[in-house]
């Protein structure tokens, strides 16, 4: 037999099987997608509840919401009841003193039972508006901090999912070139063993056989560490089975081209990170018309009620409980507040200053994101385009060499390197898929259209 021959055989041997590689390959990848499956919408859906950072935003919005009943429980009149008890020492009483022989009855035991009404007139005009103004303000901030968050965070879900699915399928893929490459290998060692093919095939063969398998083992603890996280973000049981619902192998519709600028002003209008820094500017401005009321006198009317025993008023004092009130408007100022407003002031228009340059700061950081986005959703069309050609030469590709083998012009390690070539491109037409989900994706949020 000539070497012509022999090499002709071995190609047929390998033929075989090989020729329904890649129905087997498209039948392993369908059946990874299981109807009822996690889809990227429900892995957003369970990443806005598994949050930890979207449940520090809840409690803060509860505080928030606390604060705004404080404000407006501060309108309530301020009324003080006091009970108390006091014992007098005795003292002498020098009548000469007096002018007479006069004597007072000393009661030592001292009993107050005391209501006293403070009611902050001018506050109502001056502070409580501002206060509960800057309450309501920072309340709705932290609610939309809160919403911001949770977008957030389902959009890291919705990436996690997206992860995860390119190392399943990558691992999938890899592992059937893997079996592939070893089923040739198995038949060129006993042609080779037997001196009737070079080495060199054989050589090339286990090389690409190491290859493969590294990179089967670098895409298995890629695969575990995206599941893993992909779990900590939905906040799946370890027990739990996720099964992937989403077919990556159908296209989607990508969002048509858009003046970036428009986008921009659209993004500015509806990203909640945005509007949550206007709130807090909103509140900020409406605590510092509150803190100018310590700078100005503050009215207040007051009314007491007592019942002593004895009961000051009373003269001569009398050792038993008696009924008096007394009634009153008082106009005070506290310098002292007056130079602490002056400098809560300075802090609190500091503060604003601060947030102006964080809106600013997001407003750029939004209209890169934006950007970024579309150039994504351009690439990955172009990527799909692309690869979708590349997976058509290579199944060509494959399919001219299994023909070939008729015309005895083939060798199991030509057919070996067209598996290897077809192997890459599916991968590639897969990830192609996947970056354009996670374009779209990626623009949505970033325009805030992901509610």
């Amino acid at each position: 037999m000539t070497l012509k021959r022999l090499l002709f055989a071995v190609a047929l041997a390998v033929s075989a099987p090989a020729s329904a590689r890649p129905i087997e390959a498209d039948a392993e990848l369908g059946a990874m997608f299981v109807p009822g499956g996690l889809t990227a919408e429900h892995a957003a859906a369970r990443a806005r509840r598994a949050s930890p950072a979207v449940w520090r935003k809840v409690a803060e919005l509860q505080s928030s919401i606390a604060a705004v009943d404080a404000a407006r429980l501060a309108r309530v009149p301020r009324v003080t009841t006091k009970l108390s008890y006091t014992r007098l020492s005795s003292i002498d009483q020098d009548l000469a003193a007096l002018g007479g022989p006069i004597a007072f009855p000393q009661i030592l035991d001292n009993y107050v039972a005391q209501t006293q009404i403070v009611v902050p007139l001018s506050d109502y005009v001056l502070r409580h508006p501002g206060s509960i103004g800057a309450a309501n303000a920072a309340a709705e901030a932290a609610r939309t901090d809160a919403r911001a968050t949770e977008l957030r965070a389902a959009h890291t879900g919705r990436l996690a999912y997206y992860e995860w699915i390119r190392a399943q399928l990558q691992l999938v893929i890899s592992t059937r070139q893997l079996a592939q490459v070893r089923a040739n290998l198995d038949l060129i060692r006993s042609t080779v063993g037997a001196g009737r093919l070079p080495k060199a095939d054989l050589l090339r063969i286990e090389s690409q056989e190491a290859e493969v398998e590294q990179l089967v083992d670098q895409l298995r603890t890629l695969a575990n560490l995206r599941e893993e996280a992909l779990r900590l973000q939905i906040g799946a049981r370890a027990d739990e089975q996720l099964a992937i619902g989403e077919d990556m192998r159908t296209g989607v519709l990508a969002p048509a081209p858009v003046a970036l600028d428009d986008l921009t002003h659209a993004a500015a209008t509806q990203r909640l990170e945005l509007r949550a820094v206007s709130l807090a500017l909103e509140a900020n401005e409406q605590r510092r018309s509150a803190e100018k009321a310590s700078l100005l006198p503050s009215l207040q009317a007051f009314a007491t009620a007592d019942y002593a025993n004895p009961n000051q008023r009373v003269f001569p004092q009398e050792d038993k409980f008696t009924w008096s009130w007394s009634a009153g408007v008082q106009l005070t100022w506290t310098i002292n507040d007056a130079l602490i407003s002056r400098t809560t002031s300075r802090r609190l228009t500091a503060e604003a200053n601060a947030l102006r340059a964080d809106r600013e700061q997001l407003s750029r950081d939004v209209r890169i994101a934006v950007l970024s986005a579309q150039q994504d959703i351009a690439n990955a069309q172009r990527a799909i385009a692309t690869t979708a050609k590349g997976l058509d030469a290579a199944e060509e590709s494959y399919r001219v060499r299994r023909a070939l083998l008729a015309a005895e012009r083939v060798t199991a390690v030509e057919l070996v390197d067209a598996e290897t070539e077809l192997t890459r491109a599916r991968i590639a037409a897969l990830d192609a898929r996947i970056d354009l989900r996670i374009a779209i994706a990626g623009l949505a949020h970033a325009l805030g259209n992901d509610r």
